[in-house]
């Protein structure tokens, strides 16, 4: 089930997403007719979205990806300018599956939830 988030309900929306998704392993995949389809990264934790509402790129999305701390060296902060839609997937297990987030120039950023594999018993 897809759904597009309201423009007045980013903000809240920003919020309970953050709390439900974090630390969740992630993949981004950016999708512009003028560079192709590009993934990012695979499988690093997601530290939080947050929106921007005011200044001459707004509304903006920082999305925050990797370790807690400064001294982890896998991290990735993805900025979307002039945001024109969110749209959420869920799952059959009723949890975000993926963020899909268009800019005005129909770039559309997304960001899928992964599963990690399952450890063997020692």
């Amino acid at each position: 089930m897809d759904e597009v988030i309201k423009r007045e309900e980013w903000n809240s929306y920003v919020k309970e997403f953050n709390q439900r998704n974090g630390s969740r392993a992630t993949r981004v995949e950016v999708l512009s007719a003028e560079l192709g389809d590009q993934e990012e990264e695979e499988l690093l934790p997601l530290l939080g979205i947050s929106l921007e509402e005011k200044g001459k790129d707004a509304p903006s999305i920082e999305i925050s990806l990797g370790g807690e701390t400064a001294k982890e060296e896998r991290q990735l902060t993805h900025m979307i300018n002039r945001v024109r839609n969110i749209m959420r997937k869920i799952g059959v297990d009723l949890r975000e599956e993926a963020l899909l987030i268009e800019d005005e120039e129909g770039t559309k950023t997304i960001l899928h939830f992964e599963t990690l594999p399952e450890l063997e018993p020692a």
